[in-house]
């Protein structure tokens, strides 16, 4: 029997070895049968049990593998290396048991061919994910414990720096002293460019103007040292200072630096559908607030000026929106056309609505001319008009169409030549169809043993499988055939009435735009002597055409639509 091993460690303070040590306890499961064989590893690595298939790649291959019969039985340390998710554990137990894997929890004693493993299973999955809450809780506990020490709860804040303060005689597993802890000192040079903001924001400049001119200096901002994905260099950016008072977010909102350390005041649950985690704000008498007078940074003068100054801010906010309704808008404005699709040639960042009338590049608008020297500013309606009119008659050529007509029909037409896995595929559906009738005779007859049901299950999942696969390419090759006599016709009616788009539509249009181009629009500043103004780069993507007109793309494009 062909045995599959899955493992799992949850974070980057675990030992790599844990992998380790979960595959060897599962071989020497394995070498106890003589005639079970380990053809397939998979493991995730410093991932948490908690995410399902799509944040989990090995766990995700081992999914796809069980269900395209790769191997006959999954063995795993225990069913929390599945997932600590009890609703995620029993839905993955009964994928394998419908696809006739079997599956072995060794430390838990589970094994879904015996009797009554259903019930063990649904009860180890209720303990793991039990295990997650207390966890979840004792270690919310043991860090209220250290910020009411005086020492630092977590999160990274400008102005200051960590300072690890280590226990005098423990030490650690690898023999050095034991930390215990990190406190915060203040950072003189940090603390002098806080100092600034507020009294610049006081004085009444705007946060944009703030970061132009720290920008503009070279001032090093926050997380210029921290590990980034981002490939652009890190720069001020006005939102990180004005923040979100309700939240006490940004630089603008940080108590920390009036001597007032707030620990506790937001959570973050887990919504079950998206898996993604949205922020809450605890009720106030969950706060843990501790006096910090050796961190003070802002006077009490100051940070009440800045306080108020917010406060006239959202007056004006409100006033608005009693003028005109609730739900009006008094920051960004909505998104328009090519809002998200347009980027500055010069600096990489993105083209934005800068008012009602125009666009101009976020790198020079919200970070300052030292980031981008790009400063022109074009009228929205033309760079609608123009842009929509190159996509409705110069994206796609008649001479692109037939270039692409002719490579897709002998690319299919050697596909099918030279694809030999669908005649295979058709000759095993052939004998598995063959060999369950006979099965299905032979159980007529009271031939009826624990071997032949298996046989039968087996054979069932081998024969729908085949199905899938077969239906699947055959579908493809038909939607593509279908779709290239027509083609040009059916993007002109994909894209007629784009010039006309309704503003409760744009963002359904906008992914029309994505999937014809494929890429951002991209706009270079030029000059003509004295003249300046901007050219744009577009090219059309005929995968995304054809996802288009076929309605295969994920904004309900397609004709008719």
């Amino acid at each position: 029997m062909n045995v599959a091993l899955y493992a799992r460690f949850s974070s980057e303070n675990q030992r790599e070895q844990s992998i380790t040590d979960q595959f060897r306890a599962c071989e020497d499961y394995v070498v106890r049968h003589s005639d079970w064989v380990i053809t397939h590893r998979y493991k995730d690595e410093a991932i948490s049990g908690t995410h399902d298939a799509r944040g989990r790649a090995g766990y995700r291959l081992m999914l796809d593998d069980a269900k395209a019969r790769a191997f006959d039985a999954l063995v795993v340390f225990d069913l929390s290396r599945l997932s600590r998710d009890s609703v995620e554990t029993e839905q993955t137990r009964r994928r394998l048991v419908h696809w006739g894997i079997r599956l072995i929890a060794i430390g838990d004693g589970v094994d879904s061919q015996n009797e009554g493993h259903e019930l063990m299973s649904g009860f180890k999955g209720l303990m793991n994910q039990q295990f997650l809450k207390d966890l979840a809780r004792h270690v919310r506990r043991g860090m209220a414990g250290q910020v009411l020490k005086g020492y630092h709860g977590g999160g990274r804040t400008y102005g200051y720096r960590l300072v690890p303060e280590y226990h005098p005689t423990e030490k650690d597993p690898y023999g050095q002293p034991q930390r215990i802890g990190s406190r915060l000192e203040i950072d003189p040079e940090q603390a002098r460019v806080v100092q600034r903001i507020f009294q610049e924001f006081v004085e009444g400049v705007s946060p944009v103007k703030i970061v132009e001119r720290l920008n503009a200096e070279g001032v090093p901002p926050p997380g210029v040292a921290f590990r980034r994905r981002s490939m652009l260099k890190p720069t001020w950016c006005a939102s990180a200072l004005y923040g979100n008072p309700r939240f006490g977010l940004g630089l603008l909102n940080c108590h920390t630096y009036k001597g007032e350390l707030i620990w506790g005041k937001s959570k973050w649950p887990k919504d079950p559908d998206t898996k993604r985690k949205r922020r809450l704000l605890c009720d106030e008498s969950e706060w843990i607030r501790t006096p910090a007078e050796h961190l003070r940074i802002i006077d009490d003068t100051l940070w009440g000026r800045v306080k108020e100054r917010q406060a006239s801010i959202n007056q004006a906010s409100a006033a608005i929106r009693t003028a005109l309704h609730a739900n009006a808008r008094t920051g960004r404005r909505p998104k328009y056309l090519f809002s998200g699709l347009l980027t500055c040639g010069m600096c990489g960042r993105k083209f934005i609505v800068i008012s009602p009338t125009e666009y101009a590049c976020s790198g020079w608008k919200y970070r300052g001319l030292s980031v981008c020297q790009n400063t022109i500013k074009v009228s929205r309606q033309v760079v609608e008009s123009r842009l929509l009119s190159a996509i409705q008659h110069d994206l796609f050529t008649e001479e692109g169409f037939a270039i692409v007509k002719q490579e897709v029909a002998r690319l299919l037409a050697e596909r099918r030549r030279q694809t030999p896995d669908i005649s295979q595929a058709k000759a095993r559906l052939t004998k598995v169809e063959q060999e369950i009738t006979n099965l299905v005779e032979a159980v007529k007859l009271g031939v009826v043993t624990s071997s032949t049901k298996a046989e039968l299950v087996k054979l069932e999942a081998e024969q729908q499988r085949l199905q899938d696969t077969l239906k699947r390419t055959q579908s493809k090759a038909d939607q593509v055939t279908a779709f290239l006599p027509d083609v040009i016709r059916r993007f002109k009616a994909a894209v007629e009435n784009l010039a006309t788009v309704t503003q409760h539509s744009v963002d359904k249009t906008r992914g029309i735009l994505r999937d014809l181009m494929g890429a951002q629009i991209v706009l270079h500043p030029t000059a003509d002597g004295s003249t300046r103004y901007l050219t744009a780069e577009v090219s059309g993507d005929y995968a995304g055409l054809y996802r288009l007109v076929t309605g295969k793309n994920k904004f309900g494009g397609g004709e008719g639509s």
